[in-house]
């Protein structure tokens, strides 16, 4: 590791809110912003706190994507014959939902599982038909060298 990307051991008072909350909810949170940490920091201070707990090894988290929009590529391809879509009729609806610019999961058709959201939106990015503009932070989890760090 160069001298730029090491981490101090000891965790900023944000970084030590986090933890200590997280804790306190039992060592694991569906998202950061359910957190209720009360240093006052903005959402990219959160997000970057964590990062830091993530590379010493104190906490897990994973990303969701927060805000879509779609390529050229998929406003094309929705003007074409969809008998010739490599797409579900779920992602179809995704990518209808999103021909009116940048939209959050929430605002996906109904008609979309809410569980299979996610899911789905992976592909559709890996496949380059959306444009990822936000993701966020979620099932945060304490890890036990973050739980030792507490003691």
């Amino acid at each position: 590791m160069s001298a730029t990307q090491t981490t101090p051991l000891a965790p900023n008072p944000l970084e030590l809110a986090i933890l200590s909350q997280l804790k306190a909810a039992g060592g694991t949170c569906d998202a950061l912003t359910a957190l209720p940490v009360e240093r006052k920091s903005s959402m990219r201070q959160r997000v970057k706190a964590c990062q830091q707990l993530q590379a010493r090894g104190w906490l897990t988290y994973d990303h969701d994507i927060a805000q879509f929009g779609l390529t050229l590529t998929s406003k094309t391809l929705l003007k074409l014959d969809l008998s010739v879509w490599p797409v579900t009729p779920d992602e179809l609806l995704i990518l209808r939902s999103g021909l009116g610019g940048r939209i959050r999961p929430g605002q996906i058709h109904r008609r979309v599982s809410v569980g299979d959201r996610q899911r789905l939106l992976e592909r559709l990015a890996a496949q380059g038909l959306i444009v990822v503009y936000e993701r966020a932070v979620v099932n945060l989890r304490l890890t036990p060298e973050g739980d030792r760090y507490l003691k």
